[in-house]
């Protein structure tokens, strides 16, 4: 769908993120930024330090990552380069096999398959899983105030000049 409809051609970045998932767009920006990933480079960002690196909550590609993975997913789809696993395990080999760079930010994504419970972090782009609606309301709440905590701890740490 995302292929035929067209629209992610016209961005430098394409982020897939599973509907349980509290996600902060204008955090991923940021993390994007220190990245300083060079413009036009087939990249995939590897997003938390847990089994494989790469968990499909949150999965943050360059348009030029999404070409060489369409070029590419007949090839990846009937197993070459030895895919098994899930969906996430098999994007990751699949984007590899397919010539895409990786970044790392394992401060991307807490998930709770990787026993990251809680949401009190003010950095991290995305949380997962939350199934209820209450509990994605709660860590939401618990990270905008995270967040709150994190501005206001780096704003005393580097004072405005005037």
């Amino acid at each position: 769908q995302v292929k035929a409809d067209g629209r992610y051609a016209s961005h430098d970045w394409i982020v897939k993120v599973d509907t349980d998932a509290v996600f902060f767009p204008q955090r991923l920006k940021l993390h994007l930024e220190s990245l300083r990933t060079p413009r036009g480079a087939p990249v995939f960002l590897l997003n938390n330090a847990y089994r494989f690196n790469f968990l499909g909550a949150l999965e943050v590609m360059t348009r030029q990552a999404a070409d060489l993975y369409f070029q590419n997913a007949d090839r990846c789809s009937v197993g070459e380069g030895g895919h098994s696993g899930g969906e996430d395990y098999y994007m990751k080999v699949c984007l590899i096999g397919s010539g895409v760079d990786v970044q790392k930010d394992f401060t991307l994504l807490h998930d709770k398959y990787a026993s990251q419970n809680g949401c009190s972090d003010g950095w991290a782009a995305a949380f997962h899983f939350f199934k209820k609606t209450s509990e994605w309301n709660w860590c939401h709440s618990e990270a905008v105030a995270a967040q709150k905590a994190h501005d206001e701890q780096w704003n005393a740490k580097h004072p405005a000049v005037v």
